[in-house]
């Protein structure tokens, strides 16, 4: 039990901290706050959307693992086909010729895992005891 709630605490803090950097980046490049779009270079649409999209759901999550509640799994594998759509959105982009950075890539495949990591801690911290 006590194993459960140290993964429940880390899966959180995790969520949290990631779910205030994918809001405030993807906020700020669809705004234009801060001047962060003319930094991000030739951003795709569909990702930022994307991301901004998996953002809110992740506060779901976030409020179903605060409060012990077994749907908090349900944001995060929607969260993760979401993503997968964008990776495969990304890839047909490319093929079509259309501008994009590197890092794009890279960013994608890092919020990929990195969410596959939190839905897996976030369906440990809230299946039933067998």
């Amino acid at each position: 039990m006590k194993k459960k709630h140290i993964i429940r605490i880390i899966t959180l803090t995790g969520l949290i901290l990631f779910t205030t950097i994918t809001l405030f980046l993807s906020t700020s490049i669809l705004l234009d706050i801060l001047g962060i779009r003319e930094q991000q270079g030739h951003y795709v649409p569909l990702i930022i959307w994307s991301n901004f999209l998996c953002g809110c759901l992740y506060i779901l999550s976030i409020i179903g693992l605060f409060t012990h509640k077994k749907w908090s799994i349900v944001p995060m594998v929607l969260a993760l086909f979401i993503l997968v759509g964008a990776f495969f959105g990304l890839y047909f982009h490319i093929m079509d010729g259309g501008l994009y950075e590197d890092k794009t890539i890279m960013a994608l495949f890092f919020r990929i895992t990195l969410t596959l990591f939190l839905a897996f801690g976030t369906y440990v911290s809230t299946k039933p005891l067998l």
